[in-house]
């Protein structure tokens, strides 16, 4: 009997381990899309917090009113922070976005008297200080960004444009908001339509035991990669191709939908056609990626 139970222990954390790197996998190209658009950890952890709480309400029994104590134990997180997931949920005029580190490091430089002169205009700062009393930029940074390298900082706040160097090598902050390439709410809400739905058909199929039960779920792909020209010429091939299966099941619903009785409950259903190309140091770990590039853990 103990024995049965330690293989099923052993297996339920080969299947963890297993997830954790189907996770880490699906989740790089969402999270260089969520720090180009300045969003940072805090942020997405809210996010995926809040994605836990409502699953865990939702997998709950129908019948009965699940409490925080149950969400807690399903989602491993707090009753503290599974309240303030509801509390914020409940009160959503009371969200307020928090800023990203250049952001604050700028409302310090624009703001903090110890970095602006009399008219509250942000002071010229040396790199770092030469004695303790004198203002400089890595003091600032320490100040409102804790822990980040003040040198990254910098290279960042001069690629925006929001610092620029003045010589002797002092630098001067020029604009107050840092922004980053904003995309439209219209392309925000897709990325979660469609993250949505692929992943929803995915773990749909994935738990279906018995193969063959889950939803149409097919792909294609080139045994030994291909050239960007093929590339191009088989994207050219997948626009047009797709786009006429596309058409003919655009129709088929249309046709369809006309002799569905009205009072019979309904499902939105659909079909994505992705053409993907991913370069192959993207499929490395982080472990292989921290061995190839000598990241100085210091700096």
């Amino acid at each position: 009997m103990r024995h049965n139970r330690r293989l099923i222990a052993e297996m339920g954390d080969a299947v963890q381990d297993h997830l954790r790197q189907a996770l880490r996998r699906l989740l790089k190209p969402l999270v260089r899309l969520l720090i180009s658009q300045g969003m940072g950890h805090s942020e997405f952890s809210e996010a995926a917090k809040d994605a836990f709480v409502e699953m865990a309400i939702r997998q709950g029994e129908d019948d009965k009113k699940i409490n925080r104590s149950q969400i807690a134990i399903l989602t491993g997180l707090t009753r503290k922070e599974v309240k303030n997931v509801i509390d914020r949920t409940r009160n959503t005029d009371e969200i307020v976005a928090r800023p990203s580190r250049p952001s604050r490091v700028l409302t310090g430089w624009f703001s903090d008297p110890d970095y602006t002169g009399p008219y509250g205009i942000p002071i010229e700062l040396p790199y770092d200080a030469t004695t303790d009393e004198e203002p400089c930029f890595v003091q600032l940074v320490r100040t409102y960004s804790g822990d980040m390298a003040p040198r990254q900082m910098l290279n960042e706040l001069l690629r925006s444009g929001c610092v620029i160097e003045v010589g002797d090598g002092r630098y001067k902050a020029v604009k107050r908001d840092y922004q980053h390439k904003q995309l439209s709410p219209e392309l925000i809400h897709r990325l979660g339509e469609l993250g949505y739905r692929v992943f929803s058909t995915a773990a749909t199929n994935i738990d279906n035991e018995t193969l063959g039960h889950g939803y149409f779920d097919r792909n294609v792909f080139a045994d030994e990669g291909c050239t960007d020209q093929v590339i191009k010429e088989f994207d050219k091939l997948v626009r047009v191709r797709g786009q006429q299966l596309l058409d003919d099941l655009d129709i088929w619903l249309a046709s369809n939908n006309k002799r569905i009785d009205e009072k019979e409950p309904r499902k939105n259903t659909g079909l994505y056609m992705v053409h993907y190309v991913e370069k192959p140091d993207e499929n490395q770990s982080l472990r292989e990626l921290l061995l190839d590039k000598d990241i100085d853990v210091e700096a």
